[in-house]
């Protein structure tokens, strides 16, 4: 793939990592309840499940955009259109009052901490239909899918562990603006802004 679209697959793939999601959530959790050391456990199993999310996209995706050949601009017109129907979801939800398991119910051992971080992430089927829609805006039709698609979910989820790690080690300061209603809500409409935005604008350059 050409320089440009690589850095455009880091730019957006950063944007929709600094939005604070359910795992940040929890990664947060950690931290406060337990300190750094638990949050780092956590964040080892949300790494692991989201590895897991991963290599099931590129061995879906890269036999799927190899067989649609010139069909494949549909498939990423369709995508689009599901980010923007996704930030329009984020957008419209409503406020989430988040719960802190490790605070509420003592300390948790490493493996209860990397296995519940993983099962967190790893149960979201949402999250497979993200990465369909998303990976393929970025894909270049010159050059053979799979090798790209491995790039992307190798960079995703070095972007994602990097972000997800620094939210979780300042989590004490951070925790409560990540919090409150407002900040909830105000993160909700640039989530849901930066997706239509993002669905539309690919959708425009497929023309």
């Amino acid at each position: 793939m050409s320089l440009d679209l690589y850095l455009g697959f880091i730019a957006a793939t950063l944007i929709l990592c600094v939005m604070p999601g359910p795992v940040v959530t929890w990664l947060v959790a950690c931290g406060i309840a337990q300190g750094p050391r638990a949050a780092l456990t956590g964040l080892a199993g949300t790494t692991a499940a989201l590895s897991t999310h991963m290599v099931l996209t590129v061995l879906g995706l890269a036999p799927l955009l190899a067989a649609l050949g010139p069909w494949a601009d549909a498939l990423k017109l369709i995508g689009a259109a599901y980010l923007v129907f996704l930030g329009v979801q984020a957008f419209r939800a409503p406020y989430e009052d988040p719960h802190l398991p490790n605070a509420k119910r003592g300390a948790a051992s490493g493996w209860r901490l990397f296995r519940r971080g993983y099962l967190i992430s790893v149960t979201n089927p949402k999250t497979l239909v993200f990465y369909a829609a998303f990976f393929p805006q970025f894909i270049s039709p010159d050059a053979a899918a799979g090798p790209q698609l491995v790039i992307l979910a190798i960079t995703f989820i070095t972007v994602s562990t990097l972000s997800d790690g620094t939210f979780a080690l300042a989590a004490g300061k951070l925790a409560p603006y990540l919090k409150g209603k407002r900040a909830q809500m105000l993160r909700n409409k640039i989530m849901g802004s930066a997706l239509v935005a993002a669905g539309v604008t690919l959708a425009l350059s497929r023309r």
